[in-house]
């Protein structure tokens, strides 16, 4: 065994903090910006750089998008600190546009990047906004690094769309995994027919199935409306007639909130166990002492991207708390981590050019370590290593907050704390 491989994992974490943080100089002026690089920014020389972002601050992610955009501006004040230090004058500006959480607007603001000259949009969340903008970005040679968009059939190589969270492939597993170990036999998946949800589903399905002496029936929601009082009762009928013990929910944050209060009046779901994806972590419209006190008899709980025990992390949402006074939700640290990457694939590149940035990229994220871990990506762009934590909604003097309570280890779950007593 070599003494790298003899090293504790505290000392491992320690040491690859160290590498991260000595690698930007290191790396990047020993490449593509070296004094000698005539697209360089030389000496007293001041450029700046603009980075779009696409962001859901209305529409059904906007409880969870209004908080990514004050991520946003700490990545962006840590980025510019960061290449001040390293003595490059260089300065990153945020263009930043609502999208609505719709697939029509996304495309739209892209566009209008493109017309500013902007060659590197970070967003859009949705995965049905990515497929949205992906053609135009890659006919236009524009750099797409979604920090959210998770859905299996967008896991395609050689294009320019790059995601800083892993497949829903691999969650569905966690899921399926999560509910399996905890009891779960007959499962209605209640999912929203879109891109994202059509997907995770069809993933859960195939995975959960391969348990012994299951059941999977799907129910798919139409997602965007204002209420789900109808798609719920459908859910409890289901639920009736297959004799299912559990639920599993996959969702963005307001639809979330909408079927989980109607839920909680109901007897029928009140008396089966719930299982959520990542969608609905972090929406505030989840911590009502209604959803707050039906959490607790469901027993809910769901699975997330997580990198476990990142000091990184905590370091992070310890910074997000003090300066803007919020608790980073699910994403935030690849939403970061994706401002980061993007700041120092401009910076390798040598010019702000679409190709060059996007070849940047992959190279950057081999050698960057950040609160979202690792950041390398896969053949298809997506970030190739990922952990899932279990997150649940508990009670405390302050009233009900979300708590990561777990993560999921290959077939096992292994709990940190316990969630509900």
């Amino acid at each position: 065994m070599s003494d790298w491989l003899k090293l504790s994992p505290a000392s491992l974490a320690l040491l690859l903090i160290g590498l991260v943080v000595g690698f930007p100089l290191g790396y990047v002026t020993s490449t593509a910006l070296s004094p000698q690089s005539t697209s360089a920014p030389q000496a007293g020389q001041a450029r700046e750089y603009q980075i779009g972002f696409t962001l859901p601050l209305s529409g059904e992610l906007s409880s969870i998008g209004k908080i990514w955009e004050k991520v946003v501006y700490l990545a962006l004040d840590d980025l510019n600190n960061e290449v001040k230090a390293y003595g490059f004058n260089v300065t990153f500006k945020p263009v930043i546009l609502d999208d609505g959480t719709q697939d029509d607007k996304a495309l739209a603001n892209v566009q209008s990047f493109a017309q500013m000259g902007i060659k590197v949009v970070i967003g859009p969340a949705a995965s049905s906004q990515v497929k949205a903008v992906k053609s135009f970005a890659d006919a236009n040679h524009i750099v797409i690094i979604s920090p959210s968009s998770t859905a299996p059939t967008l896991a395609i190589p050689n294009d320019f769309i790059f995601r800083t969270v892993g497949s829903d492939a691999k969650q569905a597993k966690a899921l399926a995994t999560l509910a399996y170990t905890q009891g779960a036999r007959t499962v209605v998946v209640f999912h929203r027919n879109d891109e994202y949800g059509n997907a995770f589903a069809d993933f859960f399905t195939r995975y959960f199935s391969q348990f012994n002496n299951t059941k999977v029936y799907d129910l798919p929601y139409q997602a965007g409306l204002s209420d789900y009082t109808s798609e719920v009762n459908a859910l409890a009928s289901k639920v009736q007639s297959t004799g299912a013990d559990s639920v599993v929910l996959i969702a963005f944050d307001t639809d979330a909130a909408n079927i989980l209060a109607h839920a909680a009046g109901n007897s029928v779901l009140s008396s089966v166990r719930w299982f959520l994806s990542e969608g609905p972590h972090g929406a505030q419209e989840l911590l009502s002492p209604t959803i707050g006190q039906f959490a607790q008899k469901a027993r809910l709980l769901g699975t997330r991207p997580l990198f476990v025990h990142n000091p990184l992390y905590d370091e992070f949402a310890k910074k997000l708390k003090e300066k803007y006074g919020v608790e980073p939700t699910v994403f935030c640290d690849t939403l970061y981590d994706a401002v980061q990457l993007a700041g120092w694939a401009i910076l390798r590149a040598g010019k702000y050019d679409g190709d060059a940035i996007r070849a940047a990229l992959v190279e950057v994220a081999k050698h960057y370590y950040g609160p979202s871990g690792w950041t390398m990506f896969d053949e298809n762009g997506d970030k190739a290593f990922q952990d899932y934590g279990v997150w649940a909604i508990v009670k405390t003097d302050q009233g009900y907050q979300f708590m990561d309570v777990g993560m999921v280890q290959g077939d096992s779950v292994i709990f940190t704390t316990t969630p509900y007593r």
